[in-house]
């Protein structure tokens, strides 16, 4: 794992934008969410079951894969802020208490070959990882990823719909693990009979 003063700590940004974006989204758009969620959690049960079967020390992390939608080892060959999916500031909250704590929305991409995937992450401040070259194995989950300054900018019209976009999301920076693990955690997929993408 890369040590923890080097990752940017993002779980819990991701967890705060999401639940953010499904306040603001409308009744029609959460069951859509609910019943996407519904599918998710039943083709992770089986392997949560599974956990409990592998030695103690690796249990951490196989609860972690348990949860992932896709594990894959890529480089990160592209990433770009992308405001639509931030929560703006306002000028009275940024003379009350300033914009450091607004999370930054990021598009990116993987790479490993020919291939690619599509993912998103938050963070905050300016801190270096993930970064343009870093390779790692990646934990993926799906996620909805909503258009928070579309939110914001409903938030006074009779329409309260909110956008959003199905996409893999890093959620923290325990799913971002070193390259050299992958045959640990390729291990750990088979036993939990979890989706990955092979290495050539």
């Amino acid at each position: 794992m890369y040590p923890k003063s080097s990752v940017t700590r993002f779980g819990h940004v991701v967890e705060w934008s999401l639940a953010l974006g499904l306040r603001r989204s409308a009744r029609g758009a959460m069951f859509v969410l609910l019943l996407a969620g519904g599918g998710c959690l039943h083709s992770h049960r089986a392997a949560l079951e599974r956990v409990p079967l592998v030695p103690a020390g690796e249990r951490p992390l196989a609860r972690r894969l348990a949860g992932a939608d896709l594990v894959v080892t890529a480089t990160l060959a592209k990433t770009e802020r992308d405001w639509r999916y931030e929560e703006p500031c306002g000028v009275l909250r940024s003379l009350m208490y300033g914009c450091a704590d607004i999370p930054k929305a990021y598009q990116a991409t993987l790479r490993r070959g020919g291939e690619t995937w599509p993912v998103f992450y938050f963070k905050l401040g300016d801190l270096p990882h993930p970064a343009v070259g870093d390779s790692a194995v990646w934990l993926l989950r799906q996620g909805a990823v909503f258009h928070l300054l579309e939110c914001a900018q409903r938030s006074g019209m009779t329409s309260a719909y909110c956008s959003y976009d199905l996409a893999y999301v890093v959620e923290s920076d325990d799913d971002v693990l070193p390259a050299a693990t992958w045959q640990e955690v390729s291990e750990l997929l088979r036993n939990l009979g979890q989706p990955s993408v092979p290495n050539p």
